[in-house]
């Protein structure tokens, strides 16, 4: 194998290509294609995960996720896998996946920036496309995943442990926010840089319909999700002042009048009321947009290259629908808005659009460059083999975590203590009665997942 990527290097470096070396590129070419799914795109498999949200995993969904746990993607799978049986209502299965997901995590992160066998990959992807390099998860993903890690432990009574995932989703955040205006600037720089070259303002129709989705966050380095769900956590083991830091910073991202309540409340009081007790309703909705494959003819000063990458269909994007919550037989809330998913999703990629599209123009320039050295070399039929090699392998990178919720919105009311019956109502379904239990030094968290046209939801409660 490291022969083999040693030779696409070469390939790429040299462009010297003798009748050994392209019978070695071909050979070795397509026997990765078979693992690497050169030929193939995310896509498919994505709609199969979204499908398992909220239903009975099915025996050919659990061996897909079974056949990938080696694989070079695996990442990828194990946090769709968690979060799929998170929904499904099986939390420690997706704690334990979760686990397995933060351990490649952590070695990706800890990984040396040049990595000989990265290189290798990203040589391999040269001559075929970027989805054969393995998945690095980004950072907005990899802070999703935290919170939902938390969000487990607290369905399964550990506080604790969900506080240090939060803290750890936080530092993420805080590292993000650092590195940002550094890197917006070197990008600002290599973009100034390579208009002189490229026309950029070819993307412009292709991310039109995606620029409102997008312009609904603030930036894609800060979740309010995290922060409110954070600020509730530390408000029922007591930590007020981390609370207020935290509701604060939710509301700056959102400004939603029932978080300025909630900063108002944690900003006047030292304790809990205990004639009352808290219950917080965290939805999460919808599912992430899809992501799909544009392809484009784009101008350079030799000519037209046609170049494919990824972008969202606008039309699978999910705005966020209010749900109503009901206590007995009055309504009691209607959810509000913490964070917009979808749009965070759409906008990171945009912030990329650049980088990416560069990189694929790159990659078409080198295929063209070993397609003529093909035909200089066998003639016709090597100019065939090269305009066949160039098509086929021509494909958008698609590889995302499909089954993160479009949205996440939230609800807070106080109840007496004692039993409660809790329902939560959407426009075309409503989740099965609650039971719901409010003692006194409690709060009562409450998680739904509206996916799939099914409300289902949870019930955990924290103890100061």
């Amino acid at each position: 194998m490291i022969y083999v990527i040693k030779s696409k290097l070469n390939i790429i470096m040299s462009v010297q290509i003798n009748k050994k070396v392209i019978t070695l590129c071909f050979t070795s070419l397509f026997a990765v294609q078979t693992h690497a799914a050169v030929f193939g795109t995310y896509e498919e498999e994505g709609s199969l995960f979204r499908s398992s949200l909220n239903a009975e995993l099915s025996s050919s969904v659990a061996a897909k996720f079974d056949s990938k746990k080696n694989s070079k993607d695996a990442v990828l799978y194990y946090l769709e896998q968690a979060r799929v049986l998170q929904v499904n209502q099986q939390y420690q299965e997706s704690l334990d996946i979760y686990k397995k997901a933060f351990e490649l995590i952590d070695q990706q992160n800890n990984r040396s920036k040049v990595s000989v066998t990265r290189m290798g990959f990203k040589a391999l992807s040269m001559v075929s496309n970027e989805s054969v390099v393995p998945y690095l998860v980004p950072p907005y993903e990899q802070v999703l995943a935290h919170i939902s890690q938390a969000k487990n432990y607290i369905l399964l009574n550990n506080a604790e442990a969900a506080g240090v995932e939060m803290r750890v989703a936080q530092q993420i955040q805080r590292e993000i926010e650092l590195a940002h205006e550094k890197e917006f600037a070197q990008k600002k720089d290599k973009q100034k840089n390579a208009d002189k070259q490229i026309d950029y303002s070819t993307l412009d129709e292709a991310f039109a319909g995606l620029d409102p989705i997008a312009g609904r966050i603030k930036n894609t380095y800060q979740n309010g999700y995290a922060f409110y769900m954070a600020a509730n956590l530390w408000e029922a083991t007591g930590d007020y002042n981390n609370a207020l830091v935290d509701f604060k910073k939710a509301y700056e991202l959102q400004g939603d009048s029932n978080v300025a309540q909630d900063v108002t409340r944690v900003d006047k009081v030292s304790s809990n009321n205990a004639k009352t007790v808290p219950v917080i309703v965290f939805i999460e909705q919808g599912t992430v947009p899809k992501k799909i494959e544009n392809k484009l003819a784009f101008p350079m000063p030799n000519g037209l290259i046609n170049i494919a990458f990824a972008t969202y269909e606008p039309s699978t994007y999910v705005p966020p629908k209010s749900l109503k919550i009901k206590l007995g037989d009055r309504q009691v809330q209607q959810s509000t808005l913490v964070s917009d998913i979808g749009a965070l999703a759409v906008k990171n990629l945009k912030e990329q659009t650049i980088s990416t599209v560069t990189s694929q123009i790159v990659r078409a320039t080198t295929k063209y460059v070993v397609q003529q050295q093909l035909g200089q070399q066998l003639g016709s039929l090597g100019q065939l083999a090269g305009n066949l090699m160039n098509v086929a392998t021509e494909r958008a990178d698609l590889r995302a975590w499909s089954t993160l919720p479009s949205n996440t919105q939230v609800a807070r009311f106080e109840v007496s203590p004692g039993k409660h019956n809790l329902q939560i109502m959407g426009s075309q379904s409503s989740s099965p009665t609650l039971n719901v239990e409010a003692n006194p030094n409690q709060t009562v968290f409450v998680y739904v997942s509206d996916i799939n046209n099914k409300i289902s939801a949870s019930v955990s409660a924290v103890t100061r």
